[in-house]
């Protein structure tokens, strides 16, 4: 993941809802497993394995949100571990046919998440944060982001 990505990854985090969070991580999930898949196609196993920690990280987080005193949650963590599992198995062996048909799984789950999130109207989890404005302002052809910071510098937790 390049620094852009990073950067966009970043902005729409600081101004998700606690839905939109978890559709961000499934996103992730996907694009390093999707990463570790082509880097094991190229021949660079160390830049697969390394796709494929980060990948279980997230994994990690969302198996650690879930409450399992609902049904729903105990299923998602069933899939979730068959998933992890999967991983730990690619990176033991090295073989990431597997995880590619761990794919389609998660993006069907964050495609379920994304219509949840589009319900979703409470506001971003992270407060004190800077409002991001976007638009065309100074070119045709180019969009602008403008931070705006209406804190007066004073962002973050108060104690």
């Amino acid at each position: 993941m390049d620094k852009e990505m990073q950067q966009v990854y970043s902005t729409r985090i600081t101004q998700a809802s606690p839905t939109e969070l978890v559709v961000i991580v499934y996103e992730l999930v996907i694009v390093h497993l999707e990463a570790a898949c082509q880097a094991k196609e190229q021949g660079q196993t160390e830049v697969a394995m390394r796709e494929l920690d980060l990948a279980q990280k997230f994994l990690q987080e969302l198996m650690g949100s879930l409450q399992l005193q609902y049904s729903i949650g105990k299923q998602l963590f069933s899939i979730y571990r068959f998933v992890n599992k999967t991983i730990i198995e690619a990176r033991f062996h090295g073989q990431m046919d597997e995880v590619a048909g761990c794919v389609p799984l998660l993006q069907q789950l964050k495609n379920s998440f994304e219509q949840i999130a589009s319900q979703d109207h409470r506001g971003p989890v992270m407060a004190n944060t800077q409002k991001l404005y976007a638009g065309l302002t100074y070119g045709k052809h180019a969009l602008s982001e403008v931070s705006v910071d209406q804190t007066n510098g004073h962002r973050g937790l108060y104690a």
